[in-house]
């Protein structure tokens, strides 16, 4: 599944660095996020969604008229609401984008994380966390001006995110957010 995803994405990548028609834009976006860890495995007064916040970098690189990839780096606040549950994520999405025309956009894509931060006095709940993460990303955007754009994604988690090697029994969960950001294209 993984040297799939590796695949696809490296094959999308060159696809666009090959047929290259436009100019390759580079821009920022902040937003926030509404997220939760999905889990039949976390007490229910601890399953409270957390609001946190998502910024980072982008490239779009056109395809044609209609298409582009659009490579991500961003800094994202996920997890549940709990001190306990909360994980921070340096994430890289490659999202393939459709232009239904100047205004209006989908995207989807692959989105690996990396684990940079989570609580440690985890004195309600014994949790920790593994170090990456693999979600799926799909969403829509909107262009405002010539510069500024806004998008609203959700990311589905379809790796585990809850290290349940000392957990008797096992644990699972995945992250599930809704992600709401203004961005600014240069």
């Amino acid at each position: 599944m993984k040297k799939t995803v590796l695949f696809t994405v490296i094959l999308l990548i060159f696809v666009a660095l090959k047929s290259q028609s436009q100019e390759i834009t580079y821009g920022v976006r902040l937003g926030a996020n509404l997220s939760s860890i999905s889990s039949d495995d976390i007490p229910e007064n601890l399953k409270d969604s957390r609001f946190g916040i998502i910024a980072g970098f982008l490239a779009e690189v056109p395809i044609n008229q209609k298409w582009s990839i659009q490579p991500e780096f961003q800094y994202s606040s996920l997890g549940n609401d709990d001190e306990s549950l909360r994980i921070d994520y340096l994430q890289l999405p490659i999202l393939l984008k459709y232009n239904f025309s100047e205004l209006f956009n989908v995207h989807i894509g692959p989105q690996v994380g990396l684990k940079i931060w989570e609580w440690e006095d985890n004195s309600t709940v014994e949790t920790n966390f593994n170090t990456f993460n693999l979600s799926a990303v799909a969403g829509i955007g909107v262009r405002i001006t010539e510069n500024f754009f806004a998008d609203l994604r959700y990311g589905f988690g379809v790796s585990n995110v809850i290290d349940d090697e000392d957990i008797p029994g096992g644990a699972k969960g995945s992250n599930r957010n809704i992600q709401l950001s203004f961005g600014y294209k240069i």
